[in-house]
């Protein structure tokens, strides 16, 4: 979520900004709620300083008026603060300054070429076949267990996957990443910070009810999900960045 701030000292920035990503969003709209906001909150601020000093005077009659008062503006605060919120998850953050805006796919820019597309003097077997038939791939005995699209990866099937992971990690090690196994389980509130379900999606996620209470938590599609808030509610320098 971009700071409420930032967005009032750049609002065409944030505009255009959400444009170039495709979102319909009325900037101009959200600083209006904001305005709100802030003018109830302010009103609420000075009626609650106004009952503190009815209070010591020990006025009981100007005291309950400013409590019914105090209570409606309460409530239309809330009320506003939740909708400027709503309003705040809508808006996408903002992309680097080189990032080439594009209606699809169809208008990413090619950089370069690597190499070229292998040719074969054979037809060439699937990967599938070929993983059957050296026995590191089993779908049919996956199919009885979880159903289709699923399989077990067996015998070097294993041992190459594992290979494969540990190449990855020594290497992004050297270039400084910092390996992460994050959990798996992540609270609703932080699924919500991250935007996701902006846009809908969240039925294709799984919820886990802890029995605790009723916010429960969501299992991650990936460790994005649970890698990206690690810094949640934390500011820092510039000279700690980036983060890797």
């Amino acid at each position: 979520m971009l700071d409420i701030q930032f967005i009032r000292e750049n609002p065409s920035l944030v505009q255009k900004s959400s444009i170039n990503k495709g979102i319909n969003i009325n900037i101009d709209h959200v600083l209006e709620i904001d305005r709100k906001y802030r003018e109830l909150q302010a009103k609420v601020q000075e009626i609650r300083a106004k009952r503190n000093i009815v209070a010591k005077e020990q006025n009981i009659e100007e005291g309950k008026k400013l409590k019914v008062t105090l209570e409606k503006e309460e409530n239309a605060l809330s009320a506003v603060g939740e909708e400027l919120k709503e309003w705040l998850l809508k808006i996408p953050n903002l992309s680097k300054d080189d990032v080439k805006v594009g209606k699809d796919e169809t208008e990413n820019e090619e950089i370069k070429k690597v190499g070229a597309p292998k040719k074969f003097d054979f037809t060439p077997k699937d990967h599938l076949d070929i993983g059957e038939a050296l026995n590191i791939i089993d779908v049919k005995t996956a199919s009885k267990v979880s159903g289709t699209r699923f399989s077990y990866l067996k015998n070097e099937g294993v041992l190459l996957e594992f290979a494969i992971v540990q190449f990855a990690l020594d290497l992004l090690i050297k270039e400084g990443f910092e390996p992460v196994i994050p959990p798996v389980l992540i609270k609703k509130e932080i699924t919500q910070g991250l935007g996701y379900w902006r846009a809908g999606g969240n039925e294709d996620y799984f919820w886990v009810n802890s029995g605790e209470n009723d916010e429960g938590f969501y299992l991650i599609g990936t460790a994005e999900h649970a890698i990206v808030p690690m810094f949640k509610d934390e500011v820092l320098s510039s000279k700690d960045l980036p983060k890797r």
